[in-house]
């Protein structure tokens, strides 16, 4: 995983993350709260893959004490400065705190009750690596801890990006217009997806700055999800298309899975 802290959004255009992602609703942070207070979480949680940390904060203005790490130090730092910049204004207390870490390797202290990834287990090619995300996750947590996390759902995903291999969106900041692209080709032996990005920041005077970077990402299924979980110590799995216990799992793209540490 360590190659993707080098990755634009992670590095050199981290200020411009959230400007390209969307912002956790009011509806999702509620799920992701009531599933930790029904599997008995507690106000301790871990954000395990924190990025720009909208989730964390999402959930520390909600009242619980949250620890995010990310493998980039340039999301991390971000991050950081949002939060000092917040206090300095006098604005809300959080008990909120960020470092830069890696997710298969958690300080197994049994620390916290409840644990939230979303997204990055993508990041994952191998079976290995795959395996040892959940043995971190679950050293991370106390028993009986709650683990609410998202994947791409490998069918719906290969059948999306090949109906739509190209996605492109410009904004304004205050750097100038930036246009980001990205096209996914699909690997179906493999269940990945090969993805080509290209980031271009237009100057005043009509200079450009171009960042490119390819890399893979590999979608998961439901069962294998399910038996590395299980493997780990982790049961009593829900499984939902999104973050609304509404949408039934293969409904989206999208895999939520919650889970107790056993």
């Amino acid at each position: 995983m360590s190659d993707l802290a080098s990755r634009p959004f992670y590095d050199e255009y981290a200020w411009a993350y959230d400007l390209f992602t969307r912002p956790p609703s009011a509806a999702r942070l509620d799920f992701i709260a009531e599933a930790f207070t029904r599997r008995g979480a507690g106000s301790h949680l871990l954000d395990a893959g924190c990025g720009a940390g909208a989730y964390a904060l999402g959930l520390a203005r909600r009242g619980y004490a949250v620890e995010g790490v990310d493998l980039s130090p340039g999301l991390v730092a971000e991050v950081r400065s949002r939060v000092e910049a917040a206090r300095a204004d006098g604005g809300q207390s959080l008990e909120v705190s960020f470092k830069v870490g890696d997710i298969l390797d958690l300080p197994a202290e049994a620390r916290f009750g409840g644990l939230l990834c979303r997204g990055v287990l993508n990041d994952l090619l191998d079976g290995r690596s795959r395996g040892r995300a959940f043995t971190s996750f679950a050293g991370a947590l106390r028993g009986g801890g709650a683990v609410v996390l998202d994947v791409r759902e490998w069918e719906t995903t290969a059948r999306r990006k090949i109906r739509e291999p190209v996605s492109e969106k410009t904004v304004e900041t205050p750097r100038g217009p930036l246009t980001f692209r990205s096209e996914t080709r699909v690997d179906p032996g493999t269940r990945r997806l090969l993805v080509e990005e290209r980031h271009t920041l237009r100057h005043a005077g009509g200079a450009e700055t171009v960042a490119c970077y390819d890399f893979q990402m590999r979608c998961w299924t439901r069962e294998e999800l399910e038996k590395r979980m299980a493997r780990a110590g982790f049961g009593g799995f829900e499984f939902y298309g999104g973050y609304d216990r509404g949408t039934p799992a293969g409904a989206t793209d999208r895999l939520v899975c919650v889970a107790t540490r056993v």
